[in-house]
């Protein structure tokens, strides 16, 4: 346990009752020892004991909760004046409830325990007759009382004092985070590269380029399940490196040492990436972004000299001792891409809240509304006078279900997220589920997914892609059929919906829904087609980088002429490519 959790628990109001009851109970055992008839003394102190034991009896009603400190206080007292004499010695366990009291319970508790000490003390003492004398045994009790009484007020102030401290860290976490954002805006407005992390990080690749030179080199960012995943790339649109930051890897190795690696070779053993080009005389290099101590990502770059030469690319060694400017630059940029990292994940919690927001609002407000509309139409309909108005009203009717109807799609559209849990797949799958529940046309879906992940921000911008494509296919197709088919090996994604519908139409001025998947498919550096498909029907292809290899269980062909070339091995449902229907 760290120390400040450690503190933090030993400073919660019952932990420190407990501390004090027991410091106090084991105080008086000591003096019991050194009293002068121990047996009467050790007697006493075993009352107190259980007095103690009675404050932690279970209680479930509030009312008792707070009297066990004043019953404690009064077993207590009858204790030390149970005959054959008083016990003096052991007056200062009563600090002990009134502590208790005040801190956990408030002012009036406290108040409570002391009086009825006070009260126990005076009675049992004219009750057993003891031969102390009244005046000398009250001098002695009065001030353990009052202290005991100024104990308990003194917890109550605190009490008091931490209750108003928690109420308002709620409002001291908000101001904190107000300062923090205004802050953040001034700045970015200031910053000449920006916030946006891919193109700080294809920024640093080509600087790097200029001064090192390589034949391929990649800005690679820890993603969720400890593998690295390309943020930016140069001189290749996929790289087919071990991302696993396994010890025995070039990349793993420079992951663990924090420091630059270089290496004879091709980052992948065997590689002949470029045109069935010799790893001989090929070298890498491995550079880490660091944040003080810590490492967040790797700049990975390889080259072949010979091969660049031919090329008439000048390609300067990739030596130790001549890598001293390029760890410098990487260095040096390692800040701005932390922030820009860090900037995209609070804009993106500030965009999933902003959409949940947004849900909430539409449920309450408008469908709320338009339900009720519906409603009022019922009556309409049963009221109406003649068959005719009746038609009219009931068609009414079915115009505002299918508001209704069309506005909880939107509600789940904005719902719809994926999370370091949920992976575009299922995400995906969960999406078609809820759009084909009463659709008029069968989805038919694919999905073959990796087991390594694309980067959070980019599933979340296929996903978008996907939906406005599927909404696009239900509100305008009139189809039969719609297929979707997602394929995930990262770097490569590859993201097609098709419909047997109407086809595209012309676009009309108000329509930005192509606009804005070009947009999010050009923030991926990805390649957006959308177009006829043959016979009949509309297609929306999307593409990140190259696959490694060909798909295990479907074939997409792309091109005009077969842009409807998708067909499953199988046959049957499962996750792995395989096609599964919902009528």
């Amino acid at each position: 346990m760290k120390p400040g959790r450690r503190f933090a628990r030993l400073a919660e109001p019952r932990t420190l009752v407990t501390a004090v009851r027991l410091a106090l109970l084991g105080f008086t055992f000591v003096v019991a020892a050194l009293d002068a008839h121990p047996r009467r003394a050790v007697a006493g102190a075993l009352v107190l004991a259980a007095a103690a034991l009675l404050a932690y009896t279970p209680a479930h009603n509030p009312v008792v909760r707070r009297l066990l400190p004043t019953l404690e206080a009064c077993v207590a007292a009858a204790g030390i004046t149970a005959p054959p004499a008083d016990r003096s010695g052991l007056l200062p366990y009563l600090l002990a409830p009134a502590f208790a009291g005040g801190l956990l319970y408030g002012l009036m508790p406290a108040i409570n325990t002391a009086g009825m000490a006070a009260l126990v003390l005076l009675v049992g003492h004219l009750l057993a007759h003891n031969p102390q004398s009244l005046h000398s045994f009250g001098a002695d009790s009065a001030q353990w009382v009052l202290l005991a009484l100024a104990v308990g007020l003194l917890a109550a102030w605190i009490r008091r004092l931490a209750a108003a401290s928690a109420s308002s860290d709620v409002n001291r976490s908000y101001e904190a985070a107000y300062e923090l954002l205004s802050q953040l805006r001034t700045v970015s407005r200031q910053l000449s590269g920006g916030l946006d992390a891919v193109s700080l990080a294809q920024a640093l690749l080509q600087e790097l380029q200029s001064r090192i030179g390589f034949d391929r080199g990649a800005v690679l960012i820890r993603a969720e399940g400890g593998r690295l995943v390309p943020l930016a790339l140069e001189g290749t649109s996929f790289v087919d490196w071990d991302t696993s930051l396994a010890g025995d890897t070039p990349l793993g190795r420079a992951w663990q040492r924090s420091e630059p690696t270089t290496g004879v070779g091709w980052l992948v053993e065997g590689d002949s990436h470029a045109s069935g080009a010799s790893s001989d005389g090929a070298r890498h290099a491995v550079l880490p972004l660091r944040m003080g101590d810590r490492t967040f990502g790797l700049v990975a770059v390889e080259s072949d000299p010979a091969l660049s030469a031919a090329r008439g690319v000048p390609v300067l060694p990739l030596e130790a001792t001549q890598l001293s400017g390029a760890a410098e630059l990487v260095n040096g940029a390692a800040l701005r891409l932390e922030t820009a990292l860090l900037f995209g994940e609070v804009r993106t919690i500030a965009t999933s809240e902003e959409r949940r927001r947004l849900a909430r609002e539409i449920h309450d407000g408008i469908a709320q509304e338009l339900a009720s509309l519906g409603y009022a139409i019922d009556d309409l309909v049963a009221d109406a006078g003649d068959d005719e108005q009746a038609n009219v009203f009931r068609g009414l009717r079915r115009e505002v279900t299918r508001m209704v109807g069309e506005l909880r799609l939107s509600i789940f559209d904005l719902r719809s997220e994926v999370q370091a849990q949920i992976s575009l797949g299922n995400a995906l799958s969960d999406y078609v589920r809820q759009v084909s529940a009463g659709a008029a046309f069968s989805v038919h879906l694919i999905l073959d997914e990796a087991p390594d992940r694309l980067p959070i921000t980019v599933e979340a911008e296929l996903l978008r892609i996907a939906q406005e494509a599927i909404t696009n296919a239900r509100k305008h197709a009139d189809a039969e059929h719609l297929w979707v088919t997602c394929h995930v090996d990262p770097p490569f994604a590859h993201l097609r919906i098709e419909d047997d519908g109407r086809g595209l139409g012309t676009k009309r001025i108000d329509s930005f829904g192509l606009e804005v998947m070009r947009e999010r498919a050009d923030r991926l550096g990805g390649v957006l087609e959308v177009g006829p498909r043959d016979p009949r029907g509309t297609f929306v292809d999307v593409r990140l980088g190259e696959r490694r290899s060909r798909p295990r269980d479907a074939n997409v062909v792309p091109g005009p002429q077969t842009s409807n070339a998708i067909t499953s091995d199988t046959g049957e449902g499962s996750r792995d490519g395989r096609e599964r229907a919902a009528r």
